[in-house]
Order: structure tokens, then C-alpha cells, then sequence
């Protein structure tokens, strides 16, 4: 077989346009692609529920800046580990508070979830008079497009792939000085993530599946959690310090979320099928059903 079958030379440069002054690198490009499909979703979601426009707009700010807000944290709190000469971890985000507005130290993609659950719980309490699970449920769903679009950033950047692989679609990612073929991890965790949108949506339109409370949270959680898991078995550690540990950072901090999964499901399986959506009256305001 042709060595041009055998793998995929992947020599693109992360920058869309580079001029003297500014650049536009494909990772930003692609980060605001997958932002406004949240909004999309959220929109067509809200539509079908008959709700007004600015339950959209709500959900979509607050939920979106808090899972950016802690995508940064949680890279800060879990990430920026060193060992020390004395071979004592330390974290300077923690003695050096400014650090924590340095944007350059990356994103945790668990710290999105819990951003957006977080955001969730807000609205639906401050703002729609609802159940959470209600708004997570309907969520969850631009969470995953989020993933799926997202992750292709880290291909167009070179960066977080896997191990060396023989299978024919392998990358060889020639901007970052590879010569051999590795696993492109983002682009399994992207597909299996387009999969999970489509299981959802077929849940949404063709199931009762979104009268149980939690049971698409539940099911999602899983379908995105569980594969990134035994993805991370792909990769190589991103810090020294998880070289040391049996499981790396990102499937530790996957485990809560598969733990929550299980549980959302149990539980809108075990529980009568009740709905506490938000409800527009004459006056425009909502109560609860």
C-alpha cells in the first residue's frame, strides 16, 4: 500500500491569516463557531417550547460565562501543577493570585460543565421559575455541539493527540515537529460528540424521553463522558506530575460527571414522568406548571 494511505500528513498552520500586526488563528475562529451553535440550538430548543426570545438569550449569557469562566479555573486548579526540586508539587495560581487572569495557561473543557450546570441552576431559580433539570435537559444538547465543534480547534492547533499509531488515519503532525503518524484524539471525541447530538435530538423529537426529568442530561452526560475516559488512555500526560498517578487529570475529573450521569438517569427512570417547565401568562411573566 501507497505510504499516502497508510496516514494523513496533516501541515496546516494554526493561523488563518498572518500579517505584521494581528493574526486570526483557527482555533479562536473555530472556539466563536462553536459558541454561536450553542446559541442556535438554544433557540430552536426555546422555539419548539413556545418560550420567548429572551429565555434564549438568558440561558445562553449566563451559561456561557460561567462555562467559560470555570473552563479556566478548573485548568488553573488541576493543571498547573509543578514538582519542585524537593519533589513537592506546586501550584503557582495560588500563591500568585493575578495568575488566574492569565488566559495563556489554557482551558479545561470539565470546568465548561460545571460552568453551565452552575448557570443552569441560576436561571432556572432566579430567572424562568422552573426545574433545573428542566433547562439542563434542553442544554445539555449545545453543550455537546460545543464539544464537537471545539475540538477540531485542537486539531488546526497541533496540539492534544495521542500516541503513535500504525492505523491508516493516523496524523502526522508535521507544524509540530511529528514524523510519524499519532492518534487525532479530537477528531474521535468530536465525531462520538456529533453522535451524542443526534441521540439527543432523536430522544427530544421522538421519545418521551424529555418528560423525565434529567433522563437527557443523564443520557448525554454519559455519551460525552464516558468515551472522553477511555479516549485519555490515547494521550500522553499533559503535565509530568500525572505521570505518577494510575488514572491522568482529565479522566478523574470525568469520573464525577459519568457518576452524575448514572445517577440522572436512575433516577428519571425510578420517578414518575412530570414536567416543571416554564409557563408565559397573559401578562408575559412565567410561573411554574
Amino acid at each position: 500500500m501507497p505510504a499516502l494511505l497508510n496516514y494523513i500528513v496533516w501541515d496546516v498552520s494554526p493561523f488563518i491569516y498572518e500579517g505584521e500586526h494581528f493574526a486570526i488563528g483557527w482555533y479562536g475562529t473555530i472556539v466563536m463557531l462553536a459558541i454561536i451553535a450553542v446559541y442556535v440550538f438554544q433557540w430552536i430548543i426555546y422555539r419548539k417550547e413556545h418560550l420567548p426570545r429572551y429565555y434564549t438569550d438568558v440561558a445562553f449569557i449566563a451559561c456561557t460565562l460561567l462555562g467559560a469562566f470555570f473552563c479556566h479555573v478548573f485548568h488553573c486548579l488541576f493543571y498547573e501543577w509543578y514538582e519542585m526540586g524537593n519533589g513537592a508539587l506546586d501550584n503557582p495560581t495560588f500563591s500568585q493570585p493575578l495568575e488566574w487572569f492569565h488566559l495563556g495557561h489554557g482551558m479545561a473543557s470539565h470546568g465548561v460543565d460545571f460552568g453551565m450546570w452552575l448557570g443552569a441552576w441560576i436561571v432556572a431559580k432566579r430567572v424562568f421559575d422552573c426545574s433545573t433539570l428542566w433547562v439542563m435537559d434542553r442544554m445539555i444538547v449545545s453543550r455537546i455541539a460545543f464539544h464537537a465543534i471545539s475540538r477540531l480547534s485542537n486539531i488546526f492547533n497541533s496540539e492534544i493527540y495521542g500516541y503513535p499509531t500504525d492505523l491508516p488515519w493516523g496524523f502526522v503532525f508535521v507544524y509540530n515537529g511529528e514524523t510519524v503518524p499519532c492518534h487525532p484524539t479530537a477528531i474521535y471525541e468530536s465525531i462520538l460528540a456529533a453522535v451524542a447530538v443526534i441521540v439527543w435530538w432523536y430522544l427530544y423529537e421522538k421519545t418521551d424521553a424529555k418528560q423525565h426529568m434529567g433522563m437527557l442530561t443523564g443520557i448525554s452526560a454519559l455519551m460525552l463522558w464516558v468515551p472522553r475516559f477511555f479516549i485519555e488512555f490515547l494521550k500522553p500526560v499533559q503535565r509530568a506530575f500525572e505521570e505518577e498517578f494510575v488514572l491522568n487529570m482529565g479522566q478523574m475529573l470525568s469520573i464525577p460527571y459519568i457518576i452524575i450521569g448514572i445517577v440522572l438517569v436512575v433516577y428519571s427512570v425510578r420517578t414518575t414522568a412530570v414536567i416543571k417547565s416554564p409557563i408565559v401568562n397573559d401578562k408575559g411573566t412565567t410561573k411554574r406548571k
